[in-house]
């Protein structure tokens, strides 16, 4: 990541500590909890400085609205709210996918409970709108603050929609990879389009360029979504985990809906198996690895970044930041977390 970005980070996450820390810690009860899971206080509540997560989504947002010829610094606001809108969807995603460990650390509802736990995801909701309300203090004018607020309550329920198709797919035999595509652009590609929306809607662009900001935002986090999956099952065991860890929780996963679009029997037989050990995992693995599943997942990856280069060539930003956030996409299909 270029030093500019990397200053991005920064600003949006002293932001975020702003919003949820206030003047008076150390913390407790539920502000304690929002705390401990953006990675700022320990669960007892006193503050420390390590930092959590990727922040892909807020820095793009910024990104795009500097490309487009506006100081990033108004688009702080909306870039915070980005962050915390998906920190929030992490709270129930742990709940719903019974997650013990997330960012090297326990999960929230792992120390307090479900319930206090789905307490915390709904107040730190309403921080994401808070923050975004303080777009209107940054120079951007009261209508287009709505327009912010507009475009990131609709990623939300879209992202919902997606995570509801995800739960659904454990009860559905005869998946395909339309059925995957129209779950992951929901749940991963909604916050990321949303990031390339309000970007451009901070930078005061014209509704064409806001439409394919966001466009370009979608791509992008589908291709991002693959290329975890991709890691979910042949990634570094020293830097993701367990290996084939995807495999044995039995993920509807892009390759494991893949495998069985093309090989339905053999694979449905695994999926149907009541439990699948680490060491079957990976003789899974290495079946899907003969019949070129982990290059279909890796091709499906690129092809999303390709469509995200080409609506970025569409956008025409400065040249600077069409270097930097083409630099940007390359890390998506890059990472190794």
């Amino acid at each position: 990541m270029s030093v500019q970005l990397g200053e991005f980070r920064q600003k949006i996450e002293k932001e975020i500590r702003g919003l949820l820390i206030g003047p008076t810690p150390p913390l407790f009860g539920l502000d304690a909890m929002n705390a401990y899971h953006m990675g700022f206080a320990d669960q007892k509540g006193e503050l420390r400085d390590v930092s959590k997560g990727k922040y892909m989504r807020p820095i793009f947002c910024m990104a795009i609205c500097a490309g487009l010829g506006a100081d990033p610094e108004t688009a702080v606001p909306a870039a915070a709210s980005l962050e915390i809108t998906h920190r929030t969807s992490l709270i129930f995603d742990d709940i719903q996918d019974v997650g013990i460990e997330r960012n090297g650390q326990p999960t929230v509802w792992t120390i307090w409970g479900v319930n206090q736990a789905i307490n915390a995801g709904l107040a730190l909701s309403c921080h994401a709108r808070l923050a975004a309300q303080e777009s209107k203090n940054r120079g951007i004018s009261p209508e287009t603050t709505l327009e912010i607020l507009f475009a990131l309550e609709n990623a939300v329920i879209n992202l919902c929609r997606g995570q509801y198709l995800d739960l659904s797919f454990g009860e559905m035999p005869n998946l395909t990879v339309g059925d995957y595509m129209r779950m992951v652009e929901g749940k991963t590609g909604a916050l990321f389009g949303a990031a390339g929306e309000c970007g451009a809607l901070c930078a005061g662009a014209d509704p064409g360029k806001v439409a394919v900001a966001r466009a370009l935002g979608i791509n992008m986090g589908i291709a991002f979504q693959i290329w975890d999956d991709y890691l979910g099952i042949w990634g570094d065991e020293a830097v993701v985990g367990k290996t084939a860890n995807d495999l044995t929780e039995k993920k509807r996963s892009f390759p494991v809906v893949l495998a069985l679009e093309n090989f339905p029997r053999t694979m449905a037989c695994w999926l149907e198996m009541k439990t699948i050990t680490p060491e079957e995992a990976k003789t899974i693995r290495f079946w899907m690895g003969n019949r070129e599943i982990d290059q279909a997942t890796r091709f499906k990856a690129q092809e999303y970044v390709n469509r995200s280069r080409h609506l970025l060539d569409t956008l025409k930003l400065s040249p600077e930041w069409q270097k930097l956030i083409d630099q940007f996409l390359s890390q998506v299909v890059d990472r190794k977390l």
